[in-house]
C-alpha cells in the first residue's frame, strides 16, 4: 500500500511538472510584457532626468525638446507608413483589408507614443517655465489640446471594433494616424518659426543688450513677462489662461445657480446676454435647455478666436458698449473688485443694455459696497431685489438681482 501511494505521488508530481512545462511559454510571454513596460519606464525616466539636468541652459533644453518632438513625429510617421503599406498589400491580395484588431494595433502604438509624449513634456515644461516664452507656452497648450482630442478619438474607435464594422475601423484608423502625424509636423514648423528669433542670454549680452535679462544661465531673450492669469486690467483672462482652462476643462460653470435662475428668474423665451462668459460654457448650458436664447461676450483679447466664434469680445467694465439690441436679461458672474471706475462703466452699460433683469456677482464686503454705490449712481432705472438675491446667495455667494423699474407715464 505504501509503495503504491509513493508511485501515485511521483506520478502526480510528474503531471504537475509537465503541466507547468506547458504553461511556461505563457509565463515567458507575461515576463516579456512586464520587462518591456519596465524598459520603457526606465527610458522615459532617463529622458526626464537628462532634460532636468541643471547644467543644461535654456538653449540646450529647448533644443532637446525640439529633437524629442521631431523623433516622436518620425516614429508616428513610421507607424502610419506601415499601416498604409500593409493595408495596400491586403488589397492587392484580393482581401478587403486588414482586420479590426490589426488596425487597432497601429492606433494603439501611436496612442502610446502620444501618451508618453504628453507625460514627459508635461513634466519638463512645468519644471523649466523660465525657458518658455509666451509663444512657446501658447504652442504647447494648443498642441496639448489637440492631442487630448486625438486620444479621446482613439478610445471612441474602440467601440467600432465591438460593432464588427472592420471597414469603418480601418478607415477611421488611417484618418486618425494622418491627423496625429499632421499635428506633430505642424508643431515642428511652428516651433522652428518661433525659435528663428530666439536668442540666448549670452547672445544678448554679446550685443550689449542686457536690459531685462535676469540672473542665471536659464534666461533667454527677448525677455517676456511671466505667465499671469489676467491681462493688465486685472479682469480679463489672459490668452494662455483661457487655453489652459479649456484644455484641462477647468471652467467653473455654476450649474446649480443657472438651474435656479431658470426656475425663479429667467422668463421663458427671453434673450440673455452673458457679458463675462469665458469660453461660453454657461451660455451653451442655457441654450441647451431650449428655454432661453443666450449670447456670450467676454473681455479677453483673443476670446473670439479661442472659442471658435462662440464668444464675442466685449469689455463691459472698460468701454461704452453699443450692441444691435438690448436684452431681456443681462448677466455677469465675475466681480470687478473695488474699482469705482470699473463699476461705474459696468452699470452704465447694463442700464443701457437691460430690458428687464440684471444678474451680477457683486462680491462681498468692500467689493459689494462699491457695486451697490455704482448701481445707485449710474443705474437708477435698476432696482435691487434683496429677497431674491439673499435666496440665491445661498447657492452662489455674492449674487445680486436687479429689476428694471416700471417706466413713469
Amino acid at each position: 500500500m505504501g509503495q503504491t501511494w509513493h508511485v501515485a505521488m511521483l506520478t502526480l508530481v510528474s503531471l504537475v511538472a509537465s503541466s507547468a512545462g506547458l504553461e511556461r511559454p505563457i509565463c515567458q510571454m507575461s515576463d516579456a510584457f512586464t520587462t518591456s513596460v519596465d524598459m520603457h519606464l526606465r527610458d522615459w525616466d532617463s529622458q526626464i532626468d537628462f532634460a532636468l539636468n541643471e547644467s543644461l541652459n535654456c538653449s540646450d533644453f529647448l533644443e532637446y525638446v525640439y529633437l524629442s518632438r521631431d523623433r516622436i513625429r518620425m516614429q508616428l510617421d513610421y507607424v502610419r507608413g506601415n499601416f498604409s503599406a500593409e493595408d495596400e498589400a491586403f488589397r492587392l491580395q484580393g482581401a478587403v483589408g486588414g482586420s479590426s484588431a490589426w488596425a487597432m494595433t497601429h492606433m494603439s502604438q501611436a496612442a502610446s507614443l502620444l501618451s508618453a509624449h504628453i507625460h514627459i513634456h508635461g513634466i519638463l515644461s512645468g519644471a523649466r517655465p523660465e525657458c518658455l516664452n509666451e509663444h512657446l507656452q501658447l504652442l504647447f497648450l494648443m498642441s496639448l489640446r489637440r492631442m487630448k482630442h486625438l486620444l479621446h478619438s482613439q478610445l471612441r474607435h474602440l467601440w467600432l471594433v465591438f460593432q464588427g464594422t472592420a471597414e469603418l475601423v480601418r478607415q477611421g484608423a488611417g484618418k486618425w494616424l494622418s491627423e496625429v502625424v499632421e499635428l506633430f509636423e505642424a508643431d515642428i514648423r511652428t516651433y522652428e518659426s518661433i525659435m528663428v528669433n530666439w536668442r540666448s542670454k549670452e547672445e544678448i549680452e554679446a550685443d550689449g543688450q542686457t536690459d531685462g535679462v535676469g540672473e542665471g544661465n536659464c534666461q533667454h531673450g527677448p525677455p517676456l513677462p511671466p505667465f499671469d492669469v489676467h491681462e493688465a486690467d486685472g479682469v480679463a483672462l489672459s490668452t494662455i489662461e483661457v487655453l489652459r482652462r479649456d484644455t484641462f476643462e477647468e471652467w467653473n460653470v455654476p450649474k446649480p445657480l443657472l438651474r435656479s435662475l431658470l426656475r425663479y428668474v429667467l422668463p421663458r423665451d427671453s434673450q440673455v446676454a452673458d457679458f463675462c462668459a469665458g469660453a461660453g460654457a454657461a451660455a451653451i448650458f442655457l441654450n441647451d435647455t431650449g428655454l432661453v436664447k443666450a449670447y456670450a461676450f467676454d473681455p479677453s483679447t483673443n476670446i473670439k478666436l479661442l472659442s471658435k466664434n462662440v464668444v464675442e469680445q466685449l469689455r463691459l467694465h472698460a468701454e461704452e458698449i453699443r450692441l444691435w439690441t438690448s436684452f431681456d436679461v443681462t448677466m455677469c458672474l465675475t466681480d470687478f473688485g473695488t474699482s469705482p471706475k470699473a463699476w461705474a462703466q459696468v452699470w452704465q452699460n447694463l442700464e443701457m443694455s437691460t430690458k428687464r433683469i440684471a444678474i451680477l456677482n457683486c462680491g462681498e464686503k468692500e467689493t459689494r459696497q462699491q457695486a451697490m454705490n455704482g448701481a445707485a449712481i449710474h443705474a437708477a432705472a435698476l432696482a435691487y431685489d434683496e429677497q431674491l438675491s439673499t435666496q440665491l446667495a445661498e447657492i452662489h455667494p455674492g449674487i445680486c438681482i436687479f429689476w428694471r423699474r416700471p417706466a413713469l407715464s
